[in-house]
Parts: structure tokens; C-alpha cells; sequence
């Protein structure tokens, strides 16, 4: 694109940075975007979305607002046609810059990777050569040790040819114009935020709501697509694999690299910023800004005055994607426990079960070996606040979360909640600061991966009324006074009006 180009193209307030969620995917992060936007119409939104495929049906999930416009998609792992040519060549100078990004890059300063950015983007780096050329074969076996690595060659050319053809391919892409950069999470939406800030000069933003790379450990360890010789665990253990760490490696080593280029950093809780300084950020660039909802789309949707007793018959809900990392198997191993106890259940799994559909048929699977048949409903995608009024409890057994937008519209429609022990689970449940805590809790906090434990709390809250109701009532008033939807968009629209008058890097 020419400079001219660059002068007539359109200019965006906000250009969002989103990996795997909004338009396309639904989800908590999804829809905390789509509150950002509606909540800020007078601002104009684009964004740079990735994708895994384009095998995968590109379909809005959201009924975008007017303001959202001209999103632009990024499918990471579709076929290149790459074509050699004798001609375009690394020159050995580049080259030597290369090796030295592989093996300093936790030591890289932002003036390196400006230069490597502008390499690729002044074509110094041609696609053939990365993926075919003798030097970068050169390199990677320097990279692998054949002298002492045991791990087997082809898993490692190929783990190294997938992880970083994406990264090849996003580095000289042109992005959409825009007066702020807001990425919502580091990893591969990280580095093309990395990139915006190097070719424009304009501010970065970087929202996390999990911790990227702490997420992508969680699913490396679990992966069955990752050669390991024990593949039977369930959490990130210290003897990972050489190919797991590689990934794991190269997914903190992109962290790092937008916490440096970031200008502000925000996350929802004081446990997410600590983690965000063991990966390696700034602690004066990062500021915690609690989640809120919309509470007239939740207040009153249970009446306040409610009389749970006598109550004979129960609904459990769990509101969340039928994925791995939401851990829907030890929820159904804690609704038997509840289904024991309680002849009149009925239990509502309320979310999207096309993202993992081996999983899926696994849930359903177990759901038949604990003869749940007749009380489990698998509901696919549903609007929550349709179901919270028939709810007695709703359920989190993540393990992982970062700040739970259920457990807030739970809280606000007075339904308790029982949650693992995860991100923000706990102050959302029992109060983040002295006044919040008064105000007693409004659920119940267990143990990941415990299907004992969440099924005897679910029984205590449906089997104890007068609790219940005390904890309905602290749900409520909690929401409405430290989560409220519009405190936070006014919050970040005060961030965007100061970015958007910055002209220079920091």
C-alpha cells in the first residue's frame, strides 16, 4: 500500500485486535465486546478478527451495531501457495538478524523488533526462503540440537512449521487505519497489535480477561494433537514434552512482546495482574477494571420477595461453551451426586456445542453411563436471561476463568451461584473489598475439577431457603453497586478519548 493509499483510507477510532471471539464466536469475552461497542455509539469500531480456517463458516453470532463496520478476517492456518524462486533470496546480514530474534528474544529490545517488522514488511523475509531456503533449514536444525535432543525431528519440523508460518504470514499484512489499537488478549491478535503500533505510531491497548498464555498451557498440556508420550493428565505438570514447550515457549515469548509495545494494559482482578507480571509486564502500565453488566436486562427477574420454602422441585443451570477448559464432566458427576439426594431435578447446560463436538459426544456419553438422560437438557446457545427466572443455582466448574460475566448476571437476577475456584470466582461470590464483603456471600466457592464438593454445595444452597435467599439478596445488591455495564464503558471511553489524542510512541 502506497503512502497516498495510506492518506485516503479510512480512518477508524478503534481498531479491536480479536482472536477466536466476536462477531463470530459467542462466548463471555464476545459479549463483553459487543456491550463495549453498543455502549459507545458515537465512537466508530473496525476490527482485525482471526480465525483458524476458512473451512470454518464465518457466520455473525451477534447482531453487530451500526457502529461496528468493515471487520476484516484473518484465517491463521489455510493452505498457502508458496513458490520458490532462485531470484528472492535472505541475504546473510537478514539472516543473522533472524537467528539472533530466535535466540534473544526474551532479551529483545522495542528498536530490534522494529527491525525485524520492517524487514518483513520491505520483503527482506520472502515466504519461500522462510519456509523452503537452505538457511532457515540451517537454523531450525541449530534450533533442534540434533547432538542432544531425544524428541523426535519430524514432530519438531513440523511444530515449528505450523507455529510460525501464521506469525510469516501476518507480519507484512496492512491494518485497517485507526486512531487506538485495542487488542483483547496477547498470543497471535498480540503481535498484529505489535505490528500496528511499529507502522503507525498510534497507541496500543491490551484487555485481558484470561491469561492468554496461561490458557494455552492449560490446552497444550491436554492436547492429544501434541506428540507426548503420556498424554493421560489433566493439568500443566513440569515434565512436559519438548514439542509442548515449544509451543508453551513461543506463546509466552509473543506475550512478552505485546506487554513491551503495549501502552496501557488492563485486566479485571488482582490475580490476573500478578500473572501478567510473572510473564514478564510492566506492573506500572497495568490497571485493574472490574467486568460490568447491563442490570436492567437482570434486575428483577427472580422477585426479591421470594419464598424458596416448601420447595419441592429444583433447576441447576450451567452457562458456558461445551469445551475442555469449562469442565462440563465433573459437573455432571455433581449433578448425580445432587440427582441422588433430590427426586425432582432438572439441569440446563446453556451454551454452543459445535467448538469441540468429540467432547461433546463425550459429555453425552457420560450423561448416559450416570442415567441423567431424563434430567439433563444440552440447550445449545440460549439468551441466559430466558432461564435465570426458572433457576434455583447456577454452576461454574471451570478451570480456568478469568472474571465470569454468569456469575455477575446470576448475582443480579438473584440467583446463587456455585463456582470453582478460579480467576475472579471468589470475589465475585464473596466480596472483593471490605464494604463488598458485608454484604455476605451470594454463592458458594469449591475446589476445581471436585465433583463431591460442587454437588454437596449445590444441595446446601436448593436444601437451605433461608441461605438462599440471604445470598439472592447479597447477589443483587453487589451488582448493583460494584458491576455496573455502565461504569465500565464510561470508564473506557475515557481511555479511548486519551489515546485517541496521542500522535507519538511512548
Amino acid at each position: 500500500m502506497s503512502n497516498d493509499d495510506n492518506k485516503n483510507e479510512k480512518e477508524y477510532d478503534v481498531c479491536l485486535l480479536l482472536e477466536g471471539t466476536y462477531p463470530f464466536v459467542s462466548g463471555g469475552v464476545s459479549s463483553w465486546i459487543h456491550n463495549l461497542i453498543k455502549g459507545m455509539p458515537d465512537l466508530t469500531f473496525t476490527a482485525v478478527c482471526i480465525l483458524a480456517t476458512s473451512k470454518e463458516k464465518a457466520e455473525y453470532k451477534y447482531e453487530v451495531p451500526d457502529n461496528f463496520v468493515d471487520p476484516k478476517i484473518i484465517y491463521l492456518h489455510d493452505h498457502v501457495d508458496i513458490k520458490q524462486s532462485m531470484f528472492n533470496k535472505i541475504s546473510k546480514k537478514n539472516m543473522q538478524k533472524m537467528t539472533e530474534f530466535h535466540k534473544n528474544i526474551d532479551l529483545l529490545d522495542i528498536d530490534f523488533m522494529k527491525e525485524i517488522v520492517t524487514l518483513f514488511r520491505e520483503g527482506k523475509f520472502p515466504l519461500s526462503e522462510l519456509i523452503h531456503g537452505k538457511k532457515t533449514w540451517d537454523l531450525l536444525i541449530e534450533r533442534y540440537g540434533p547432538e542432544v535432543n531425544k524428541e523426535s525431528f519430524i514432530d519438531y519440523f513440523w511444530t515449528f512449521r505450523f507455529t510460525h508460518l501464521p506469525i510469516f504470514k501476518m507480519l507484512p499484512l496492512e491494518l485497517p487505519k485507526a486512531k487506538v489499537y485495542h487488542t483483547i488478549s496477547t498470543g497471535y491478535a498480540g503481535l498484529l497489535g505489535v505490528i500496528a503500533r511499529i507502522t503507525t505510531g498510534r497507541p496500543l491497548l491490551l484487555t485481558e480477561h484470561g491469561i492468554y498464555v496461561k490458557e494455552r498451557k492449560i490446552e497444550i498440556s491436554q492436547a492429544e494433537w501434541i506428540y507426548h508420550k503420556n498424554d493421560d493428565r489433566f493439568r500443566v505438570d513440569s515434565k512436559l514434552g519438548a514439542i509442548q514447550t515449544f509451543w508453551i515457549r513461543m506463546f509466552e515469548q509473543l506475550g512478552k512482546i505485546c506487554y513491551d509495545y503495549s501502552s496501557e494494559i488492563y485486566t479485571l482482578y488482582e490475580g490476573n495482574k500478578q500473572l501478567e507480571i510473572l510473564e514478564g509486564a510492566d506492573p506500572a502500565k497495568i490497571k485493574i477494571i472490574p467486568n460490568g453488566i447491563s442490570l436492567k436486562n437482570f434486575l428483577g427477574l427472580k422477585p426479591e420477595d421470594h419464598d424458596y420454602k416448601g420447595q419441592t422441585e429444583f433447576a441447576v443451570g450451567f452457562v458456558g461453551r461445551v469445551v475442555p477448559i469449562k469442565d462440563v464432566k465433573t459437573f455432571l458427576r455433581a449433578c448425580k451426586i445432587v440427582a441422588l439426594k433430590i427426586d425432582k431435578l432438572k439441569v440446563y447446560i446453556m451454551g454452543p456445542t459445535e467448538e469441540d463436538e468429540e467432547y461433546y459426544e463425550e459429555c453425552l456419553n457420560l450423561v448416559k453411563l450416570l442415567h441423567l438422560e431424563n434430567i439433563v437438557e444440552f440447550t445449545g446457545k440460549v439468551k441466559v436471561a430466558d432461564y435465570l427466572p426458572i433457576l434455583d443455582v447456577i454452576v461454574l466448574t471451570s478451570i480456568s476463568e478469568a472474571q465470569p460475566l454468569v456469575i455477575m448476571e446470576a448475582n443480579c437476577a438473584g440467583v446463587p451461584a456455585v463456582a470453582s475456584d478460579v480467576g475472579s470466582c471468589r470475589e465475585l461470590l464473596e466480596g472483593r473489598t471490605i464494604s463488598d464483603k458485608a454484604l455476605g456471600p451470594s454463592g458458594i466457592v469449591t475446589k476445581v475439577a471436585d465433583p463431591v464438593g460442587t454437588g454437596e454445595a449445590i444441595l446446601t444452597i436448593l436444601q437451605k431457603p433461608v441461605l438462599r435467599k440471604k445470598m439472592s439478596l447479597a447477589g443483587i445488591e453487589r451488582v448493583k453497586t460494584f458491576y455496573k455495564e455502565s461504569d465500565l464503558n464510561k470508564t473506557y471511553l475515557k481511555i479511548y478519548h486519551k489515546h485517541m489524542k496521542m500522535e507519538d510512541l511512548e
